[in-house]
């Protein structure tokens, strides 16, 4: 397998230009209005410089790996990455949303020749598929100061949304049932399953939304009165998180936000109220699912509130700890042979008359997650009968799957799912059994080998994505699954173009 990977290594680069295309794959153009992008070459892994805040002196990242899940810090003019990027992936969605040019560079050579320039001030400027990279005659320092001034890549993802959330309207209610998602209550991703359950168009196109409840916003409140013991620990974490975040100690304060989640997911105690509702919810979504390990997933998509990224990205976005909250929505996890991301506009031209959308064995986690190797990725025209055009085949060695019929606890936060701010990401989903990794056999994969059934997917999948656009009013960035002929919607959020 290594002599394998050599070969298709090296032979990469001249397949790509004998079919004329360019070394480089574009996953996010950044600001449209800017010709280039400036910063000195900065060569980490992206995952390594979470919290830190460049916008003093703006920087290119050279990532050789990317996990997908990492937030962009502020004053980074692109990011530069020797893995490939699924367009649809959460550090996608991530990098457009805030001005960032992202593009892969797999070539081993390339990639080197880009490390060489470790120190220097560079200028980028992307020509259709073409990604030049150039030596700024500023020089580094120089080049620094320029960026924010003449590129405007600094501000823009410095600049990130100021957001203005929903309150939350308390219940007496431990769960609610979808007749009672209602802004306050639930997020954005309850709400939009909610309106789409009960849509005739969506029935009628054959697709389902699998049921739910969910733990409305005040829930977590309720459970850490219900426990002095913990909610004492969680108001010392706070605190120390206070002091180290205010003395900019990133250590401290990485600290702190380990010690609440772990307060949170290990030590908060279920109120004696809640057994029975989770009882019924493991019944009617989750089969033989215990309330405790219910609960136990719950606490964890709770904690997830005080995860790094999510802290630094209230931080930029100027939303105080405690306006954000968090609703849980419960749901069967379907048993998906394939997974969907379909954003009804296309992300990279902004073609509102044109679907983008990617596929992958398994449930959707290798996906968005952007884990190595590709997703089945495609176009297609929004007009009835197109054609829809392959962009490039699955590849991915590893896909993610439910052992037997469980449950996901899912966040859904008033944080996310925004106008002009998805949150992709932000906040965790956690299966109450743990899914399992399996290795992807190709040889019997029909997106691969079945051009009928591939090409009959991909229009099906085309169709739902006008049809869920036409019912929400706007362009939508759509998760699902495929189990067989069946097609089921499990998140649909208004689409930051």
């Amino acid at each position: 397998m290594f002599a394998v990977s050599r070969m298709l290594s090296e032979s990469r680069p001249g397949v790509r230009q004998a079919a004329g295309r360019s070394p480089w794959d574009v996953a996010a153009l950044g600001s449209p209005q800017l010709a280039s992008y400036a910063g000195v070459v900065t060569v980490t892994e992206l995952a390594d410089v979470q919290g830190v805040d460049y916008s003093a002196a703006p920087v290119v990242i050279l990532s050789a790996k990317l996990g997908g899940l990492e937030d962009i810090p502020p004053g980074v003019a692109a990011v530069l990455t020797a893995a490939p990027v699924d367009l649809l992936s959460h550090i996608a969605i991530r990098a457009r949303q805030t001005g960032v040019l992202l593009a892969a560079m797999p070539d081993p050579a390339g990639w080197e020749a880009l490390v060489a320039r470790a120190g220097q001030g560079v200028k980028i400027e992307v020509v259709g598929e073409e990604v030049k990279v150039s030596e700024s005659e500023l020089g580094a320092a120089a080049a620094s100061s320029s960026s924010s001034s003449s590129s405007g890549a600094a501000s823009s993802s410095s600049g990130a949304p100021k957001l203005t959330l929903v309150p939350k309207a308390d219940t007496a209610d431990w769960l609610v049932t979808p007749d009672k998602y209602a802004p306050g209550v639930v997020g954005g991703k309850s709400s939009s399953l909610a309106k789409l359950g009960v849509s005739p168009a969506i029935a009628s196109f054959g697709a389902a939304v699998p049921a739910s409840t969910a733990l409305p916003f005040n829930a977590f409140e309720k459970a850490l009165a219900a426990d002095p013991a913990t909610n004492a620990s969680v108001t010392a974490a706070l605190s120390a998180l206070a002091a180290a975040d205010a003395a900019g100690d990133a250590a401290a304060r990485r600290a702190a936000l380990d010690a609440m989640r772990s307060t949170i997911a290990y030590d908060l105690k279920m109120p004696d109220d809640l057994v029975a509702p989770l009882a019924a919810a493991a019944t009617a979504y989750g089969g033989t699912c215990a309330p405790a390990d219910v609960y136990q997933a719950v606490k964890k998509v709770w904690a997830s509130k005080w995860n790094e990224r999510a802290f630094l990205s209230r931080k930029a976005c100027g939303v105080s700890d405690d306006s954000l909250h968090m609703a849980t929505l419960l749901m069967e996890v379907v048993p998906a042979e394939h997974a969907f991301v379909l954003h009804t506009a296309n992300p990279l031209t902004g073609n509102a008359g044109e679907v983008f959308g990617e596929v992958c064995v398994g449930l959707g986690e290798a996906l968005v997650g952007n884990e190595p190797g590709s997703a089945l990725s495609f176009t297609a025209a929004k007009t009835p009968g197109a054609v829809p055009i392959v962009k490039s085949l699955p590849s991915k060695p590893i896909a993610h799957r439910a052992p037997y019929t469980t449950m996901i606890a899912r966040s859904d936060s008033n944080g996310e799912d925004l106008e002009g701010f998805a949150g992709a990401g932000l906040y965790d989903s956690v299966t109450v059994v743990p899914t399992e990794e399996q290795v992807v056999s190709y040889a019997d994969e029909p997106l691969v080998w079945d051009d009928a059934r591939r090409t009959r997917l991909m229009s099906r999948l085309a169709e739902l994505a006008v049809a869920v656009e036409a019912e929400m009013g706007c362009p939508q960035d759509i998760e699902g699954c495929v189990v067989g002929e069946h097609i089921y919607v499990l998140q649909s959020r208004n689409q930051v173009l």
